[in-house]
């Protein structure tokens, strides 16, 4: 895993070293280029962990979104952003990068013709999940764990679990209080993702635009 991580990060700064020669592969969405400030902003972006999206327009706007444990996720929140005092619809954001891969000019120039930012503001599923290596062995070694007992995490990253609780409703009680006292899942309010010994199934996840999660439907 690290040599994959660590091969990545070359990749992104070989990225980054084109884009301030100006070669003819520059990292520029294909109706406007990137300004100054824009540059410098994805630059500081490619070093931040994954999962993360970067989204800019032409009007030099740009939004990077990073931490998250869901690229669905980052990216939805980076165009929020980005397009948060644009008016003009026709200067909306585009994402151009995830997780440090540029997105092909085909992608780039199909974001142009979105026509409803009320998506935006809608529940959307959250298909892919990425937990980061301490959430993973936290949640591998909660398999062992007696019952009645709960995993839980925010879209930000934090975690929290519970064990040999009273009852099943008590181990989630007990399972989110813990997750939500890290300070990330203040933005990212923290849900249930295991029950006992059964995860909540991924289909059934909605996340909300306050970054709250639902569909966590009570057994």
């Amino acid at each position: 895993m690290m040599n994959v991580i660590s091969l990545r990060n070359v990749l992104v700064v070989v990225a980054i070293a084109t884009l301030s020669t100006g070669a003819a592969s520059a990292f520029e969405p294909p109706v406007f280029p990137l300004n100054e400030a824009q540059m410098k902003a994805l630059e500081d972006y490619s070093a931040a962990k994954t999962e993360k999206a970067f989204a800019a327009g032409p009007e030099g706007q740009f939004s990077a979104q990073t931490g998250f444990i869901s690229a669905t996720v980052a990216a939805r929140e980076a165009l929020k952003v980005c397009d948060q005092n644009v008016s003009d619809s026709a200067k909306r954001c585009i994402l151009i990068d995830l997780n440090g891969q540029r997105l092909p000019d085909a992608v780039q120039m199909a974001q142009l013709i979105r026509i409803d930012p009320g998506f935006l503001d809608k529940p959307m599923p959250v298909p892919d999940l990425v937990l980061d290596v301490d959430a993973w062995r936290a949640k591998e070694s909660y398999r062992d764990k007696p019952e009645n007992k709960a995993f839980a995490i925010s879209l930000k990253g934090p975690w929290g679990r519970s064990w040999e609780g009273a009852s099943l409703e008590e181990a989630e009680k007990e399972a989110l209080a813990s997750c939500n006292r890290h300070e990330p899942a203040k933005t990212a309010p923290c849900f249930i993702l295991m029950r006992n010994g059964a995860a909540v199934p991924v289909e059934q996840l909605r996340a909300n635009p306050d970054l709250s999660v639902d569909g966590q439907t009570t057994p």
